[in-house]
């Protein structure tokens, strides 16, 4: 009966030095019990308590920097990576605030809390991403690129030389002029006086083309045709000078 009794207090001995040297994570209950709200702003920390089982006549506060810990039985090891450690006194809900020493990085700050109650670990963090870099082969704008619905400053084309008009048929006139260096397009304009309001009769695009018909044009009734380059800035046309006027009789 003797030897059945120190093998039992044997064995308990035992069972109490595997709870004692638990990890910090296991060593203590609801991690849940503790807030930690970090504020990066002023590199601070601010900390409460709920746990009055936690809460002692002195609690040690350990905090690491991202992806260091100490050992449970050591909490002041691996020093060069503690970035604070104080005490502090509590006894049911206690609140406390600390600042981090060192420069802010990114990761896990590690948060240990100890009392002669037990020990709670939690992690934290000070910086976090506030956007995600772009998807691989996922295409980026390309900033030179000109925004369609934006006007840029570009410079208005020449005027076209060499305008001609005939008669090609009835009811058509045919309209010929020189090609303008950097032109997308022209625009061919008629009038019934010479000095009137030029109204657009037809909108020719492509800047190496050199000749156009009009069609449905009033027989017998004489024209002045005139003829002008645009450019192109996203989708609106920039126009440069009518050319002079010429003179054609409709057949």
């Amino acid at each position: 009966m003797r030897r059945n009794r120190v093998c039992l207090l044997s064995a308990l001995t035992f069972l109490f030095g595997i709870l004692f040297f638990l990890p910090a994570d296991r060593a203590m209950a609801n991690s849940d019990s503790v807030t930690i709200s970090p504020n990066a702003s002023n590199a601070t920390v601010a900390v409460t308590i709920t746990d009055a089982g936690l809460s002692g006549k002195e609690i040690s506060v350990v905090c690491y920097e991202p992806g260091k810990t100490g050992a449970v039985n050591d909490l002041t090891a691996n020093k060069n990576s503690i970035v604070y450690i104080n005490q502090y006194t509590g006894s049911g809900t206690t609140s406390f605030s600390f600042p981090i020493r060192k420069q802010l990085i990114k990761g896990d700050y590690t948060l240990v809390i100890t009392s002669e109650k037990g020990q709670i670990v939690k992690t934290f963090q000070m910086i976090t991403d506030t956007a995600a870099p772009p998807a691989a082969n996922t295409p980026t704008a390309n900033p030179a690129s000109p925004d369609p619905g934006k006007t840029e400053a570009i410079k208005k084309p020449k005027a076209p030389a060499g305008v001609k008009a005939k008669a090609k048929g009835k009811k058509k006139v045919q309209v010929t002029w020189k090609k303008v260096s950097g032109a997308k397009g022209y625009i061919i304009g008629t009038s019934m006086k010479k000095n009137g309001k030029y109204k657009t009769a037809l909108t020719v695009k492509g800047g190496s083309k050199k000749k156009a018909t009009l069609k449905k044009m009033k027989s017998g009734k004489v024209y002045y045709v005139k003829v002008k380059a645009y450019r192109l800035s996203g989708k609106k046309k920039i126009a440069g000078k009518w050319s002079k006027p010429v003179k054609v009789k409709v057949r």
